[in-house]
């Protein structure tokens, strides 16, 4: 399945990618199956991503109770980190709602 990705590198700006692609990588580092075996173990702690560069920010989040990768991309920068709060409340409501209805 991570074949499929279509992930490319722009510059030393970071990685670009879909949503549906950053959804398929975090559900397969969470669900190990990203790792070969044994390697997963040295990586204790679930794996969500979010970041930024100038004019994009965005944040990528896997919850295992209701098994969902709730990805957001926002189109302009913040550094002060007003609308990464934001961005924070409105994925937070998004979970919540697909929580309700899971």
């Amino acid at each position: 399945m991570l074949g499929m990705m279509k992930i490319l590198k722009r510059d030393d700006y970071g990685m670009l990618a879909t949503a549906k692609d950053v959804g398929i990588f975090l559900r397969a580092l969470n669900d190990g199956s990203v790792f070969d075996e044994g390697e997963q173990e040295i990586y204790p702690y679930e794996y969500n991503h979010g970041g930024l560069v100038i004019g994009y920010q965005s944040l990528a989040e896997y919850h295992k109770d209701i098994d969902a990768v709730v990805v957001q991309f926002i189109n302009t920068t913040d550094f002060n980190g007003y609308e990464w709060n934001l961005s924070e409340i409105t994925i937070n409501r998004i979970v919540k709602i697909l929580k309700r209805k899971s």
